[in-house]
């Protein structure tokens, strides 16, 4: 039955005394009762009223600081993800960078530990309106992913490193930009070179300031000029692929007629060098003939005058169609069918001619040699 239930007994506290109706229970008294159950827990004897009261408190207030101590340096003991790194103060001064794993540090307020995820990539996307370098207005869509490199720069060099790195950002690319013209960058290797400008000039700058902020990669999402000149803007690429299609247009047609004409110059070359040496070898044979001619003409001149005269109207009378016949006595003059036999000549030569020309034609490309007559072995 509780102490303080109807009919109960109503005269003793809890800890068994009687109650005290002239006033509020002896504290004492009750500190004291739990102090011997702590001795009686740890093997101890309890105390009474007598002079080991105090010595009972010290032990007791003891024992209490003894856990609190424990319970204080447990606190030292921190986690470090695999993902982060922790940089340690002491009194508020860095101390040290510590490695993911279990670490023990003096608890709090003599060190207190900051824990930065270094492997995560974070995103920062904005849309900026620059002037480029020729004057125009282009608007640019630009996303920047990046992630914490040195977690001691990054909790102290700067007061805000994210801020931070957006503003160096937009001056990074408003450098870049401000050095390129809108077609340039409105251009597939344009848009390549703007951003590995802009990548190179951000990171120079965030080193420079000592973020800790490593930037992994540079996206341009888009770069348009203002809406109120698209068609413009069109129309000048329009013109551009005409003049890239005329270019191509022209250079197939050079590509077509200039080795062409390259072969035919190459081939009049070729028979002009023929020609040169045809007409050369003519007259070093004629002039061999004329002086062979002229060495039997000085051991017999009669006889070579009369045989060149011979030749030379044999040479000539060939080629005409008139026949003259000497009669030395009689009037009478034989018909001779001249026409006929003349018919029957070109006929047999004309035969002869395809033999030849086919013989010729089957031989090749046979080298051209001038056709010199017999005249040279006169007087031999």
């Amino acid at each position: 039955m509780a102490w303080n239930e109807p009919g109960g007994n109503k005269d003793k506290d809890p800890w068994g005394n009687k109650n005290n109706q002239d006033g509020p229970p002896d504290l004492d008294e009750i500190v004291k009762k739990m102090q011997n159950k702590f001795k009686s827990v740890l093997g101890g004897k309890a105390s009474g009223r007598g002079s080991d009261g105090n010595g009972g408190s010290a032990f007791f207030l003891s024992f209490i600081a003894i856990i609190i101590l424990i319970v204080w340096a447990a606190s030292g003991v921190y986690i470090v993800d695999e993902q982060q790194k922790a940089v340690v103060l002491q009194f508020g001064k860095f101390k040290d960078e510590t490695q993911p794993g279990l670490h023990w540090r003096f608890p709090v307020p003599i060190e207190q530990e900051y824990k930065i995820n270094v492997t995560q990539v974070e995103t920062y996307s904005n849309d900026f309106q620059m002037l480029t370098g020729d004057e125009n207005i282009i608007f640019i869509q630009l996303e920047i992913q990046y992630r914490v490199e040195d977690a001691k720069d990054y909790l102290f060099k700067v007061a805000d490193p994210v801020l931070t790195m957006e503003e160096v950002t937009e001056s990074a690319l408003r450098t870049a930009v401000g050095h390129r013209t809108m077609d340039t960058i409105l251009e597939g290797q344009g848009r390549t070179e703007l951003v590995d400008a802009t990548r190179n000039e951000l990171q120079e700058l965030l080193n420079d300031y000592g973020t800790g902020i490593n930037v992994v990669s540079v996206n341009l999402k888009e770069a348009r000029p203002p809406r109120e000149i698209d068609a413009a803007v069109i129309d000048v690429q329009k013109a551009k692929e005409d003049q890239d299609r005329f270019k191509k247009e022209g250079q197939a047609y050079a590509n077509d007629v200039l080795p062409r004409a390259e072969g035919q110059a190459q081939s009049l070359r070729e028979h002009a060098s023929a020609y040169k040496l045809e007409k050369i070898a003519i007259a070093k044979g004629d002039t061999s003939r004329f002086l062979q001619t002229y060495a039997e003409y000085k051991k017999a001149p009669e006889i070579t005058r009369k045989r060149l005269y011979l030749e030379t109207m044999e040479e000539v009378l060939s080629n005409v169609s008139k026949v003259m016949v000497k009669i030395k006595k009689g009037n009478n003059i034989m018909y001779i069918p001249l026409q006929q036999i003349m018919g029957a000549a070109t006929g047999a030569a004309a035969q002869q001619a395809p033999a030849s020309s086919s013989n010729t034609t089957n031989s090749g490309l046979a080298p051209t040699f001038p056709n010199y007559d017999n005249r040279d072995r006169g007087g031999r």
